[in-house]
């Protein structure tokens, strides 16, 4: 049996232990050399078992989007192989299959070639103790890395020859780096206001029509009163005056309408003659007293109303746009640009810090995508493109507060 180290690494065990360390806060910030940290690793087992690693093997799930940017780095790494299941992703929950087996099965095919003295094993999770107890029975020894008591299971530290615990933040602290992004920023003015991206106000409704009021009824109490009369013919009526109207204004002998009661045939001719261009008068109040019909608004008579766009969503042309082929990851630096200077308010741009990593919220996820759909002229984006585009802004938004704390 040569002396030789294989070394098994949970990656997603791995970079959970490494964002718990900090603070919620800080996480968003938080930015992780893989590279750095395989090689930190491997000095660190090198020196602890005084023999050589033949190979790394890193463990993770690819979703169907393809991997992500670590898992591509990861690639790169020399003495590195990445060992990948199947990463069911649903909603905010995401599900690693065959990762674990997969893990365990590696252990024991080495274990049986007699090819290894010592396996160092990075994770916490008790499905692995098969494969450790495998290993231990074809002579090879075992040796646990783990970053905290809590996060290990306490059978798979029985199981192995020996347990190290580590601090990511101490042990690790050149492969993190975390951009001390806190607030409040100064504020930026705006030279030009976005006027065509603002909400429309209640001026740019319809176009108005005269004469045309949308309670009748109410109108007419509100604006003419209704002189009541006694008598047929008004002898020995008196009229009630308007306090607001002279009485002089309604002649007498004329009778109050009666509202419910249906028009003769005289009134319906006079309203057909009066309808005609050119017998349109303008109405007098006594017109208006007896009841005469008003003009109803036409739909070709509406001025169209503007298609109403969010101030969040602005429209290609406004933003700056880098000549040549567009990808996701440029339209949401474009994007990120733009955002902070015209869209967000004084609050978001003093937390603008917690956006440059983590999910984004949904009030500025949503108009993100919808700008990106027009940029990129696409109905929908797949899941690679929103991956790719959310990496971009948390890019931009990074850029952005370097410059301004540089400035």
């Amino acid at each position: 049996m040569f002396e030789r180290t294989l070394v098994f690494v949970d990656t997603s065990y791995l970079l959970a232990s490494f964002y718990n360390s900090w603070e919620i806060g800080a996480r968003a910030q938080l930015e992780i050399d893989l590279p750095e940290v395989v090689a930190t690793l491997g000095t660190m087992v090198s020196h602890q078992l005084h023999q050589p690693i033949h190979r790394q093997y890193w463990y993770d799930g690819i979703p169907d989007s393809g991997p992500h940017r670590y898992q591509r780095a990861l690639r790169t790494c020399d003495g590195v192989q990445l060992r990948t299941g199947q990463l069911i992703e649903w909603g905010e929950r995401r599900t690693q299959k065959g990762v674990d087996t997969r893990l365990v099965a590696d252990l024991v095919v080495n274990a049986t070639r007699h090819q290894f003295s010592d396996f160092v094993l990075v994770s916490g999770d008790a499905d692995m103790i098969p494969g450790v107890d495998e290993a231990t029975n074809h002579g090879a020894r075992v040796h646990l890395y783990g970053f905290g008591w809590d996060s290990m299971s306490s059978a798979l530290r029985h199981a192995c020859d020996t347990t190290t615990i580590l601090d990511p933040r101490e042990d690790f602290a050149d492969a993190m780096q975390l951009q001390v992004l806190e607030g409040p920023l100064p504020p930026v003015i705006r030279e030009r206001p976005l006027n065509d991206a603002e909400p429309l106000d209640s001026d740019h409704g319809p176009t108005a029509v005269p004469g045309f009021s949308p309670d009748p009824l109410r109108a007419e109490a509100g604006t003419v009163a209704t002189p009541r009369l006694e008598g047929a013919n008004g002898s020995g009526g008196e009229v009630v005056p308007d306090p607001e109207k002279p009485a002089s204004d309604i002649p007498a002998g004329i009778e109050e309408p009666d509202m419910c009661d249906e028009p003769s045939e005289a009134e319906v001719e006079a309203m057909t003659e009066a309808s005609k261009p050119g017998n349109r008068h303008t109405p007098s109040p006594l017109d208006m007293a007896v009841g005469s019909p008003k003009p109803t608004p036409k739909p070709s008579m509406m001025a169209p109303r503007r298609k109403l766009r969010s101030r969040y969503v602005p429209l290609p042309e406004e933003v700056w746009t880098s000549a040549g082929f567009q990808t996701p990851f440029d339209v949401g630096q474009q994007y990120a640009t733009w955002w902070y200077d015209n869209a967000a308010s004084a609050e978001q741009r003093d937390k603008a810090h917690m956006l440059s990593g983590g999910g984004l919220p949904p009030e500025i996820d949503r108009p993100l995508l919808q700008f990106a759909c027009e940029t990129l002229h696409e109905y929908t984006l797949s899941e690679n493109q929103r991956v790719n585009l959310r990496d971009g802004f948390h890019s931009g938004i990074r850029r952005v507060l370097i410059n301004i704390h540089r400035e």
